[in-house]
């Protein structure tokens, strides 16, 4: 693989988004760090953004909703963070896109909001 297409991602699973003057920002309990290469599909980010959480094993369709953080340049004068819903593969195409051409900062940061697990059957009763 090319290392252009190589990125840190800082994620922020079931998140909190905000505003301040600067723009958007995330904020998690837990974050994490990772590195990934260039993906091309929708599925392909949620895979990695779980095996990334130890989650691995479970379905991608646990993801609802993935968001990328996004520096806004237009116009030259007003830098501000901006979100950015990934929810298609076209979105997850120009998501990389725009962070290699675009932005001057290393760290790519998502924010995941995730559907609550499944009970396991067999659990403890009370």
């Amino acid at each position: 693989m090319n290392i252009n297409n190589f990125v840190v991602v800082t994620l922020y699973p079931n998140g909190e988004i905000g505003r301040d003057r600067n723009g958007i920002w995330f904020r998690s309990s837990n974050p994490i760090v990772f590195q990934m290469y260039s993906v091309v599909t929708l599925e392909e980010l949620k895979s990695v953004i779980l095996r990334n959480m130890g989650l691995g094993a479970v379905g991608t369709s646990l993801v609802r909703r993935v968001a990328y953080r996004l520096l806004n340049v237009f116009p030259p004068d007003s830098f501000k963070f901006k979100i950015f819903w990934v929810d298609s593969d076209e979105h997850v195409r120009a998501l990389f896109d725009l962070h290699r051409r675009y932005e001057t900062r290393e760290v790519m940061e998502l924010l995941m909001e995730m559907q609550s697990m499944p009970e396991v059957a067999g659990g403890s009763s009370t």
